[in-house]
């Protein structure tokens, strides 16, 4: 079965640190996570907390707390999501992820299941499982 340990690494490869562009839509972000979107993300007050210190985008990699709370919102959010403890492939756990975390859970899965020509839902589903099992 895919790893999500693995799958997290990749994806975070792409999101990159703390930004804070007023011309983004998703404002304030960590990580690929943006507070409009996610106001509720319980990494928010260790960032908040870090902003008080001269030089904080550097202390916000060495908190375990903050890395601890990012490697969960995107197991809740997206791999668990797209059921990436069920699929036997590595690299189709990771494309699916990632997909998953740029352009939605149900836009991601419908581009699974049309790559396995079912009926395009957006719904995760064993069905979905199995076919991608057979991909590989």
């Amino acid at each position: 079965m895919a790893d999500y340990k693995s799958a997290i690494k990749h994806v975070l490869l792409s999101e990159g640190g703390y930004v804070n562009d007023p011309t983004d839509n998703g404002g304030e972000t960590y990580k690929g996570i943006s507070r409009n979107n996610w106001p509720k993300w319980l990494g928010w007050p260790f960032i908040d907390n870090a902003k008080k210190k001269p030089g904080f985008e550097k202390l916000l990699n060495s908190n375990s707390q903050l890395h601890d709370s990012v490697v969960a919102f995107y197991k809740a959010n997206f791999w668990d999501k797209v059921g990436g403890d069920m699929i036997a492939s590595q690299t189709i756990a990771n494309l699916l992820v990632d997909s998953a975390v740029n352009e939605g859970v149900r836009p991601a899965v419908k581009r699974a299941q049309k790559i396995v020509l079912m009926a395009e839902t957006g719904v995760f589903s064993p069905e979905l499982v199995e076919k991608l099992g057979a991909l590989v």
